[in-house]
């Protein structure tokens, strides 16, 4: 009795000091992935899945912006773009493939070779040649996978459509974002682990039971990390998607599975275990794209904080490339060079991030679709001006009069104040007011700005440069204050899109920069050529410089490309010098030397807070120039597109035409340019310097002139107008 008794203690003793069973063994880690295809947070706040929100409560939270290189992430992109850390396409549409010219082979993951073990994925090599064609040659799928090696990133969880859909039904997803780069992938995915149903889509559902005997074979079997896609939200989704109707009631069922799925897999991880739950896609049946769901909760992700990662510096937004980093991150494995993304971190949540990120999907999605509409009346608008001026221009009277003068300089006016009324605008949130109202809102501001200028001040010119003059410190004062106004306005860059997060935008570049150059030229005008006030306009071209291209503040790498010399060339304009081949060299020399100050400002920063431009140069440290090549060339191409497909375009031919009208006829107008206006007339050639330069350097081309023109032919045409005014006054 006594000897059963000490065994019973020897072997109670023995069960207390073994390690739990998750852990396997001394100084595992592991990351869990946790994939809910298809899901926003107003799904979270609509259906309330229990153990979401208790995730979010014990970590970080925020926003993934999931777009890969296509426009539409299909559920294909969106694991591959996981797994390789980098944006990655698996599929494209027949269009976008012509446009490439690159055809493919679909994609159909996985063959098994050891049913529920050993697959292989096939169209690998497709896939890296797909990123090559759209500027990413060093990205590779499956980078993740052989980071972690063999058997370190599993696959669990059956997304496909059951074994009576034939082919269509070898979709197991996850195994695109667990392979390594030879599309080699462990998981259990099979048709084992869905169970016949006849009320849900495709007749099939994950088997609960199934499932967590999956979780415990491969959780509790080895130190391995995982990447879990329950299975049943994608077939909603998908389900969705061809029946044209949301199915609010399927997608709320199968959310609250994959819910249960996430507590099984609680169950399962230790404190030294990270969890990220993510959405690898936008829904597929909404045809507007929106922000998926993001939580981190483990080491380093402290309770109600927000996510952030250097690729946005934005808090409570990361992206999908961002995944990958931060599983190795955890893992203490260095993040290969092919991976573009960063690592998710935390910081202090100023508000409920649930909260934030349904704010911040509403008005993304709602700028979005207000966009499109709003800058194509912006140019209809500007070329039915230019064609009633060029009109008016023919309708001199015998002495030259032009009828309607007050009518054109205050149209010039409302048109150079436009801008500044979209930035104004965003101050408040504009979904909750409907596309009319805002609109309505837009043109209003827009008028208010024009009758104030014109209330206050007395001179055409002087209510000009108090329209651009407050435009430029706003931009200034924005950057400065981390820009709240570049995103998510009409003329922003739209996270959804994710092709820029933080400093300026394109638009908002050429809007910097014609009142910059503006505003310098017009304080000369009006206040006289002293030093002081020469003094002055160096000083506004010099802020410009520094907030724009500072990598804290706007962070732009071709603006100070192009407003370094552009703004150089300018003041020895305005200040009344002549320009040679020498001066012309050494502007261009100072734009590649104020950059490398730039570039030697943002290394001198951790390596969290970098921009685009210090990881630029990270990237090509590690990978080689073909970096730098691929992304000239994605500067290109974008800039090629965007040259064919973009309203913009079409501005730019009648603006040219009246500023040929407005400043060289009638015969000597030009000269006599010269000779009322010397110091706005440089300011013109400066603006169209700056143009040139930021066509050229910038990817969205000719939206940069297109954008400078709405300021040069105001200022063109009202100097037209003074000089009139100026020869009809005159004694005879």
């Amino acid at each position: 009795m006594h000897r059963w008794v000490a065994v019973a203690f020897v072997g109670a003793m023995l069960l207390a000091l073994a390690p739990p069973a998750a852990a396997q063994e001394d100084g595992c880690r592991r990351a869990v992935i946790l994939t809910l295809p298809g899901v926003t947070w107003h799904d979270v706040e609509r259906w309330s899945p229990p153990n979401v929100l208790a995730a979010v409560e014990e970590g970080a939270a925020g926003s993934v912006a999931v777009r890969t290189n296509s426009s539409l992430t299909t559920y294909a992109s969106g694991f591959t773009t996981i797994g390789a850390g980098s944006r990655m396409d698996a599929t494209v549409s027949m269009a976008q493939a012509e446009d490439l010219g690159f055809l493919p082979t679909p994609v159909i993951p996985g063959e098994p070779e050891d049913r529920g073990k050993a697959w292989r994925v096939p169209g690998v090599d497709d896939i890296n040649e797909l990123a090559k064609i759209q500027g990413y040659s060093t990205s590779r799928a499956g980078s993740l996978g052989s980071s972690l090696g063999r058997g370190g990133l599993i696959a669990i969880g059956a997304s496909g459509f059951g074994p009576e859909a034939g082919p269509a039904g070898v979709v197991h997803h996850s195994l695109l974002a667990v392979m390594d780069r030879e599309g080699e992938a462990l998981g259990i995915v099979g048709d084992e682990l869905v169970t016949p149903d006849a009320d849900a889509p495709f007749g099939v559902r994950t088997d609960p039971v199934a499932f967590e005997q999956a979780l415990e074979v491969e959780l509790e079997g080895r130190c391995a990390s995982a990447i879990i896609d329950q299975g049943d939200l994608t077939r909603a989704d998908a389900a969705a998607e061809n029946a044209g109707d949301p199915l609010d009631d399927v997608r709320r069922d199968a959310l609250l599975a994959a819910d249960v799925a996430l507590g099984t897999v609680q169950k399962h991880l230790d404190e030294d275990d990270l969890l990220l739950i993510v959405s690898p896609t936008s829904p597929s049946w909404d045809d507007d794209t929106h922000f998926g769901i993001a939580v981190a909760v483990g080491p380093g992700f402290e309770a109600g904080t927000t996510l952030v990662s250097a690729s946005t510096r934005r808090d409570g937004i990361v992206t999908l490339p961002d995944v990958a980093p931060t599983v190795l991150e955890h893992l203490g494995i260095e993040r290969p060079a092919s991976m573009l993304g960063r690592a998710w971190f935390d910081i202090s949540a100023s508000g409920d991030p649930v909260a934030g990120a349904l704010d911040l999907d509403d008005e993304a999605v709602f700028i979005d679709g207000v966009r499109t509409p709003v800058s194509t009346v912006f140019v209809l608008a500007q070329v039915a001006l230019y064609a009633v001026t060029i009109w008016v221009l023919r309708r001199r009277d015998i002495q030259g009069r032009l009828p309607r003068r007050k009518w054109l300089e205050t149209a010039g006016l409302a048109l150079a104040a436009f801008p500044l009324s979209t930035y104004l605008v965003g101050v408040i949130q504009g979904h909750p007011l409907g596309p009319w109202l805002y609109g309505v809102l837009l043109v209003a501001i827009d008028a208010a700005l024009v009758a104030l200028v014109i209330w206050l001040l007395d001179e055409p010119l002087e209510r000009l440069l108090g329209v651009v003059g407050v435009t430029f410190v706003m931009l200034i004062v924005d950057l400065m204050i981390g820009a709240p106004l570049q995103l998510n306005t009409v003329f922003s860059y739209s996270p959804i899109v994710a092709g820029r997060f933080a400093g300026i935008g394109n638009i908002g570049f050429a809007i910097l920069a014609a009142t910059s150059v503006l505003t310098g030229a017009l304080v000369v005008h009006r206040f006289g050529d002293a030093p002081k006030i020469l003094a002055a306009a160096a000083a506004i071209f010099a802020v410009t410089i520094v907030v724009d291209g500072a990598p804290q503040w706007g962070s732009d790498v071709g603006g100070a490309l192009a407003l370094v010399p552009g703004l150089a060339l300018a003041w020895f304009l305005i200040a009344g010098r002549k320009l040679n081949a020498r001066l012309v060299v050494a502007a261009l020399a100072a734009g590649v030397v104020v950059l490398a100050g730039f570039l030697a400002l943002d290394l001198s920063r951790p390596p969290d807070e970098r921009t685009h431009l210090g990881r630029l140069y990270e990237d090509v440290r590690s990978q080689g120039f073909e970096v730098f090549n691929d992304t000239i060339k994605r500067k290109v191409r974008t800039n090629l597109r965007v040259f064919r497909s973009t309203i913009w375009t079409f501005v730019v031919p009648p603006a040219l035409a009246l500023l040929a009208a407005l400043l060289f006829f009638p015969r000597g107008r030009w000269e006599a340019v010269a000779r009322t206006h010397p110091r706005v007339r440089a300011g013109l050639i400066a603006g169209a310097i700056l143009a040139i330069l930021g066509f050229a350097v910038n990817d969205s081309g000719i939206v940069i002139p297109a954008m400078m023109c709405a300021y040069l032919v105001p200022v063109a045409l009202l100097v037209h107008l003074s000089i009139d005014r100026g020869e009809r006054e005159a004694p005879a």
